[in-house]
């Protein structure tokens, strides 16, 4: 029979070592760097205590490796996500590059002044306000472009140049207030004059009272001496309004160029002729 003394140290000695084991335990929590080697080191003395308290050490055991399992997941995970970010990233730039491509081709592929020629330019800064609409390209004198040149996308007119240095141009837009030129239609002999009024996708139209003319009419430049080549197009009437007495019709003219998004315009090289 083992005496009482040698017992009470055998038990003191196994309830220090639990002790120590939930200490560690608390430690590898709050993520306490040299845990690993204590932890090791206090399994290795717990191991042969025996059947009792292998109930006790086993699942010490089972926390630790559950704990490394979770490190390693957490890793595992934010490098999916990395990747994903990544991804996300690649994609992102693929759809930008592919916008400018369809602006690309779409300003490329004008169905109109394919007899005059052009040149190709990207739009680097946009100014809309209220007395100020203009763009500025990334081309100038060096590709000969000159003031006054117009300014179209495939889906029609801009604007035109008004400053001019040797890789850089100004283009005023043809919505600043105070723009105007002349306009016509397609199949009648109707001239009007077409006027900015620092509204966006909106200018107005004035022509002769007796025209006969519809929503949804489509206007083009006219050409000659007026400030733009002829038959570009500029935008489609969405609305008439006919003062009593007047001997004008007023047009609402929605623009066929999207001026908010403007990323490739064609400057054609054409001056009018001289008035």
């Amino acid at each position: 029979m083992a005496a009482p003394g040698r017992l009470n140290r055998r038990r003191f000695t196994i309830v220090l070592l639990v002790v120590t084991s939930v200490s560690l335990l608390t430690l590898d929590f709050r993520g306490f760097g040299p845990l690993e080697s204590a932890r090791s080191a206090v399994l290795g003395v717990l191991a042969p205590v025996g059947d009792f308290f292998g109930g006790i050490v086993s699942p010490i055991g089972n926390v630790f490796s559950g704990i490394t399992d979770y490190d390693d997941l957490e890793a595992r995970n934010r490098e999916l996500q990395q990747r994903i970010d990544e991804l996300e990233g690649q994609m992102a730039s693929g759809q930008t590059a592919q916008a400018e491509l369809d602006q690309l081709k779409a300003s490329l592929g004008l169905t109109f002044a394919n007899d005059l020629e052009r040149v190709t330019a990207r739009v680097t800064s946009l100014s809309i306000s209220n007395y100020d609409d203009t763009i500025e390209i990334d081309k100038g004198s060096d590709a000969g472009i000159r003031e006054d040149m117009a300014v179209v996308t495939g889906a029609g007119l801009v604007g035109q140049v008004t400053e001019v240095s040797g890789n850089r141009s100004v283009v005023k837009l043809v919505s600043q207030r105070g723009e105007r030129f002349g306009v016509r239609f397609a199949d009648r002999p109707y001239i009007g004059v077409a006027e900015g009024r620092g509204d966006g996708q909106v200018i107005s139209a004035e022509f002769p009272f007796e025209g006969e003319i519809a929503t949804d009419d489509v206007l083009f430049t006219m050409g000659g001496v007026s400030t733009y080549p002829p038959d570009i197009p500029v935008g489609k009437v969405t609305a008439i309004n006919e003062e009593p007495g007047s001997l004008r019709k007023t047009l609402d003219v929605e623009l066929f160029a999207d001026l908010n998004d403007l990323e490739f315009v064609q400057v054609v090289l054409w001056t009018p002729e001289p008035g």
